[in-house]
């Protein structure tokens, strides 16, 4: 079998090594930082940087079982990427008519009605302490730095990973020729997709998590040190090509469900790739056996 790394390394000699990236972590911004670096971005990019708060932020209140209400429910939250009171320039209000940054959507159980709040009156809406309250504009405030962080390396010139982008797409070509493929993230797949078509760097912790899957299918291609692989440059460049635009094509023709149910789809992937694996195990054992019994 042709050595992985020396291969890749054949056919792309001067794009081998990854470039430097920053992996020290979050960097947070003063408000006028981040309004500033937010303004020079292009409408795609402010469009993903708009989607991901808005999704990290959907993701706190359906975790927060305190937040449940024997009324009302909590139905999405809308950000006023641009609000600044100082200089009069918002558009989104409270049920009471004050301008505010994050609207909050309750939906009524019984009725359907939908209500648009700050959070001010979203906590008293629904009888909430002033320490839960406090608790979630602390989440608020930690879904901005996290979203910082994109801003920051944006900042500093940062762009889309292609490099390491690259390098993920040869471990897959790699890993769907083995008898036993590795389960690699969908999930994370499809974000990695959605920052390369907005030109946007990624987040510190989705660098990590693709250098964590590539070494996962390194080590899964040594178990397999056997399997019959005749790598070829052009084969490899067509499968790259393919694999995103199916991505895509699946990605535009998937209908949408509601975040939990996404993650909860997640979590059964990773049960279901644990399960054959247990059987191939097994299978394996019981093969072994059988030799020996002859």
């Amino acid at each position: 079998m042709k050595d992985q790394k020396s291969l890749y390394q054949q056919w792309y000699p001067n794009t081998y090594q990854l470039k430097p990236y920053p992996l020290e972590g979050r960097k947070a911004l003063t408000v006028k930082n981040r309004q500033e670096i937010y303004q020079r971005l292009m409408k795609p990019q402010r469009h993903l940087i708009e989607k991901h708060k808005k999704y990290q932020m959907s993701s706190f209140f359906v975790n927060q079982h305190h937040l449940i209400d024997a009324h009302w429910v909590f139905e999405t939250v809308n950000i006023d990427e641009n609000y600044n009171r100082k200089l009069k320039r918002y558009h989104l209000h409270c049920q009471c008519g004050k301008a505010i940054k994050y609207q909050f959507i309750l939906k009524s159980k019984k009725t359907g009605e939908t209500i648009a709040l700050g959070i001010t009156h979203f906590a008293d809406h629904l009888g909430i302490s002033q320490e839960v309250a406090n608790e979630i504009k602390k989440g608020l405030n930690q879904v901005d730095l996290a979203l910082d962080e994109l801003l920051w390396l944006k900042d500093r010139g940062y762009t889309f990973p292609e490099d390491l982008w690259q390098q993920f797409l040869y471990g897959l070509y790699r890993n769907k020729e083995l008898i036993r493929p590795y389960a690699y993230n969908q999930v994370l797949v499809k974000r990695l997709l959605e920052f390369k078509a907005a030109a946007m760097p990624i987040f510190v912790a989705d660098y990590l998590a693709v250098l964590n899957e590539i070494r996962a299918i390194e080590m899964r291609m040594k178990e397999e040190s056997t399997a019959n692989f005749n790598g070829n440059k052009q084969l490899f460049e067509r499968f790259s090509n393919d694999f995103e635009q199916v991505e895509k094509e699946i990605e535009v023709s998937k209908p949408k469900y509601h975040t939990k149910s996404y993650e909860l789809y997640e979590q059964w992937q990773k049960v279901q790739a644990d399960e054959r694996a247990k059987v191939f195990e097994d299978f394996k054992k019981l093969v072994e056996a059988a030799k020996l019994n002859k």
